[in-house]
């Protein structure tokens, strides 16, 4: 220990001699690593997987039952009630929740100022499939028609003022509600469960509603709906639940391969009995795409945080260029020093230990000035790209990931001057 406190030494008065190349070699790593650790943190928040452990058993079920004749025809991203009705009537899946989103106004009372919310309209086993936590309170016992709300944690703090607010009321658009439930904290990112239109890089939403009310009271969509008929939009109730009224998303979870394998022959028969009744004229086109998959399916993978991860990579590496450069002249301004130590006995393995003590201080001013330009650059982002302020933020596994990328760009730099000080010729450096 005391060999290496001594090494920290030399290192620092070698600094003090070059403080300018030394700062530029560290301002230009550190740009290069923020520049890259900010792009790097919107790319790794976006591509993770929320529901590692589920992720690949639950599965959108999508299906090309349509009241038209369509030889090319993707089936449809969204599904009418009666087509859900379909999907779930089989018992293989473990759970199945259709939902879809909508706003609404909230406030206590009608002497109150409305506010605006964001509703998921859904069933029961939403909150099961995708490990939705609850602080206080349950979830509807079945998928039924009722009065009764689930709040996020947020909403809940907004309204009221405080979380647990079992049994309290609340005015609904036009209706009054209980509350039966308040979500602990919780913010699902990518918010997979909604991936269609890129809404995946939306927040979640203020208030949970059940799907047999929110037809009732006839709330539309807010992202995404379609008709292939007559449907009146305005009549959810009646003519919503018959007609070929498109807004609703529909997961199922199939824990083993033979639950998918049995759900993919579910879905065949199903075309296949639709078709016979004279209902499905288009070829049969059914698809069970895992959670994992389904940004792709889609197409909605934000190309833009790709192309900016990729141009910050190609950045990085100049700046390593430039450093390693820097460097280098370092290494030869105090090329005698170095020889001097080899002539009076010093082994290769002490003069790497040298260049690693380098290494170490280096490492951790490069750090700080990294950390310090990426949050500049997320802030910037943020401002440029606000839809993806949500993925702005940094862990410890992105942290210890800096760390290591920090360590081993310093290390590097200073590579190749440190093989020269080990390995050059000892009488041409001494001459020199």
């Amino acid at each position: 220990m005391e060999q290496f406190i001594y090494y920290i030494r030399i290192s620092l008065l070698s600094i003090k001699r070059a403080p300018l190349p030394y700062a530029l070699t560290i301002f230009i790593l550190s740009v290069g690593l923020g520049v890259f650790f900010a792009n790097a943190t919107f790319y790794y928040q976006l591509n993770s997987d929320p529901l590692p452990h589920k992720s690949d058993k639950l599965f959108f079920p999508m299906t090309l039952i349509v009241p038209h004749d369509c030889n090319d025809c993707l089936p449809p991203r969204i599904l009418s009630y009666s087509n859900v009705q379909k999907l779930s009537s089989s018992d293989i899946p473990s759970a199945k929740a259709a939902m879809y989103s909508a706003n609404g106004y909230a406030r206590l009372h009608a002497e109150q100022p409305p506010v605006p919310v964001t509703l998921r309209i859904t069933q029961r086993d939403f909150f099961s499939m995708f490990d939705v936590p609850l602080r206080h309170g349950s979830v509807w016992p079945d998928d039924n028609a009722r009065d009764e709300v689930l709040l996020s944690r947020a909403m809940a703090l907004k309204l009221f003022g405080r979380i647990n607010v079992i049994g309290e009321q609340l005015l609904l658009d036009d209706r009054y509600f209980s509350v039966i439930g308040v979500l602990d904290h919780w913010q699902m990112l990518p918010r997979l469960y909604d991936a269609n239109g890129r809404n995946h890089l939306s927040p979640g939403e203020d208030i949970f509603l059940p799907l047999e009310t929110g037809y009732d009271l006839n709330y539309q969509s807010r992202t995404n709906s379609r008709t292939f008929d007559q449907t009146d939009y305005r009549k959810l109730s009646t003519e919503g639940r018959t007609g070929a009224r498109h807004m609703l998303q529909y997961w199922v979870q199939l824990d083993t391969p033979a639950q998918q394998q049995a759900y993919r022959q579910f879905m065949l028969n199903l075309a296949n009995a639709e078709k016979a009744a004279g209902r499905h004229p288009s070829p049969i086109n059914n698809q069970l795409i895992a959670m994992a998959d389904i940004v792709d399916y889609f197409g909605d993978d934000p190309g833009d945080i790709k192309a900016f991860a990729l141009v910050t990579l190609l950045f990085l590496l100049v700046c390593l260029f430039n450093a390693s450069h820097l460097s280098l002249n370092r290494y030869l301004s105090n090329q005698y020093e170095f020889s001097l130590r080899r002539a009076l006995g010093a082994s290769r393995s002490q003069l790497q230990q040298q260049m690693l003590a380098d290494v170490l201080i280096m490492a951790a001013f490069t750090l700080v000035g990294a950390l310090l330009t990426g949050y500049a650059c997320i802030q910037l982002m943020n401002q440029l790209l606000p839809n993806n302020s949500l993925f702005s933020h940094w862990n410890l596994t992105l942290l210890l990931s800096l760390l290591t990328i920090t360590f081993a760009c310093s290390y590097l730099v200073t590579l190749y001057p440190s093989l020269r000080a080990s390995f050059g010729n000892l009488n041409q450096q001494l001459k020199e």
